[in-house]
């Protein structure tokens, strides 16, 4: 009997080891087989994420490039002969901070009531080649020149170079040895044929200077947008020459490539501007050294030397696994719904411009108004489109990892009217009548002047949607002695109080809302203000109107 239990020792030991034994083995296997998945996994989400960067390069590309001609030039108006140089020269160094492309502005005039044809407005830091004049002491960033000898003729040379009746022209001059990029807005004393120029205003280029410096720095800014160290993002001249590149080398070539034209203006000109065989730049993005494939097969190695460990060893990887898939389910379960909401927002837009210009390429209509409420219908669209990527694009800069706020000293009325001045022909197409009360004695705080101004801008333009059945919308400007209020109003419809207190919620947009978005305006507004160490709350009743107050301290409690 001692034998027979003695001798079934071994069976048991035998049969208990070979089920640990093929229990571990199908525990390897399936980890094998895992591992292998989560490989091509990485490699098919490197390659989906090198296409949305170079999609994200490129927009952000163009819409850089023709911000200068959108927000500085297009604004301008007849009564810029009238102005003084003073008064120019604070608006073009707001273009000069903005765009660091930028040159030198100029202003031409056919009946120039300042006794001169042309005025000339360069960067006090970084004068052109041509101008030899020392600029003096005077502190102010912008040097003023009348009628210097280099571009004494530019603006008529702008009329020669513009397709006729249109107001727009781009071309490249030599001045001095140095190559140009010219691009003019021609404005006239009325409408049809017979219409006069009365001036040009424009700026200038540097396309030297752009191709050595220009685009390093804004790939770095790119690179820290994006924050994926690992990608090699590159920009390319026609000739395959690489102008500046940041990260580190690729592996092979960049399969992800944008092209662009290296024009500083909206590229929906260029078919009636520019030659259409005109070389085009190029953008491009790669996997530097497969960093996502080697950071896989890595964590595979781990793994399984953990399942050798035993047992135990396999069901803790395996709840860790459990856990971390249904991390990243939750995840791309947001991400998923994120870009189906972005997504459908800029399907509708692009689908009424692509339906309004196959309109008027067909001439379907000759009436005049309605060729131009097709033209204020592409407007309207491309604004909203135009907002949409500003949001998004300010959303992955502040959610992002490495995201970091320049802070400095900044004057809050000052901002709220640049924001108020930006939507001021918006809000006036609307019907919409804004009015800003602002202080005297501004208050001061300690900000970042690019996220407080986005912070400004999507309160305005949220307010704008719902205040249209009211008509009206005020800005107030206040200060405590601690902190600066700024409050926005208006008497639309107002907002339920049930969905107050989720307005702020990412991707939250309340049911039959009719204003277009993809709930990211307020989120932001939120985020970038509580990173200010402020504060932003929503006083809505339904049928008398919305107000939104936002409070950030002042600088030293000044």
């Amino acid at each position: 009997m001692w034998f027979l239990q003695k001798g079934r020792r071994p069976s048991t030991a035998l049969l208990f080891a070979t089920g640990l034994a093929l229990a571990t083995g199908l525990t390897f296997w399936f980890g094998l087989r895992a591992s292998l998945e989560w490989q091509r996994s990485a490699a098919t989400a490197a390659e989906r994420r090198g296409n949305e960067v170079v999609t994200l390069l490129g927009v952000a590309l163009e819409r850089a490039m023709k911000g200068a001609r959108a927000s500085i030039l297009l604004p301008l108006s007849e009564e810029v002969v009238t102005m003084a140089p003073y008064d120019l020269g604070d608006r073009f160094a707001r273009g000069f901070v903005r765009f660091p492309y930028l040159e030198s502005f100029f202003i031409w005039s056919s009946e120039p009531a300042r006794g001169t044809s042309t005025w000339v407005f360069n960067r006090a830091d970084r004068p052109p080649p041509w101008d030899t004049v020392p600029a003096g002491g005077d502190p102010f960033p912008v040097v003023f020149r009348r009628d210097p000898m280099p571009l004494a003729a530019i603006g008529r040379l702008s009329l020669t170079r513009a397709p006729k009746g249109s107001r727009f022209a781009v071309f490249e001059e030599t001045i001095n040895g140095t190559r140009y990029q010219v691009v003019a807005h021609l404005m006239y004393d009325g409408l049809g044929p017979d219409a006069r120029v009365l001036a040009v205003a424009g700026f200038l280029v540097n396309l030297p200077w752009v191709q050595e410096h220009y685009f390093g720095d804004f790939l770095r800014q790119m690179q820290g947008i994006v924050g994926d160290p690992s990608l090699t993002i590159e920009v390319l001249s026609p000739d395959g020459t690489r102008v500046a590149a940041v990260g580190p080398p690729a592996a092979s070539p960049a399969d992800h490539v944008r092209t662009f034209p290296l024009v500083f203006a909206d590229r929906t000109l260029l078919s009636e501007l520019l030659v259409r065989n005109d070389p085009l730049w190029s953008a491009r993005v790669g996997v530097a050294s497969e960093a996502s494939r080697a950071a896989a097969s890595r964590s595979a190695t781990r793994t399984l030397a953990l399942l050798g460990i035993g047992t135990v060893a396999t069901l803790i990887g395996l709840g860790i696994s459990v856990r971390a898939a249904r991390r990243s389910a939750e995840l791309a379960g947001v991400q998923a719904e994120f870009v189906s909401s972005v997504s459908h927002e800029m399907k509708t837009p692009l689908s009424l411009i692509k339906l309004a210009s196959d309109t008027l390429a067909n001439r379907r209509y000759a009436d005049p108004s309605t060729i131009a409420d097709y033209g204020r219908l592409m407007g309207v669209e491309a604004q909203h489109l135009a907002r949409l990527i500003d949001n998004v694009l300010c959303y992955a800069r502040i959610t992002a990892p490495t995201a970091r706020y320049d802070m400095e000293p900044l004057e809050i009325a000052e901002l709220v009217q640049e924001s108020a001045d930006r939507f001021r022909p918006q809000l006036t197409a609307l019907g919409i009548d804004m009015r800003l009360n602002l202080p005297v004695d501004s208050p001061t705080v300690n900000g970042d002047h690019l996220m407080l101004t986005q912070v400004f801008d999507n309160l305005i333009d949220n307010a704008a949607k719902h205040a249209v059945s009211g008509k009206s919308l005020s800005v107030t400007v206040s200060h405590t002695e601690r902190t600066a209020v700024i409050e926005f109003a208006d008497q639309g419809e107002g907002i339920p109080a049930e969905d107050v207190a989720r307005v702020f919620d990412k991707f939250y947009r309340r049911k039959g809302t009719k204003p277009r978005g993809a709930g990211l305006g307020l989120a932001i507004v939120r985020r970038i203000v509580e990173d200010h160490s402020g504060t932003v709350r929503m006083n809505s009743v339904t049928g008398h109107g919305t107000s939104v107050v936002v409070t950030l301290p002042l600088q030293h409690g000044g």
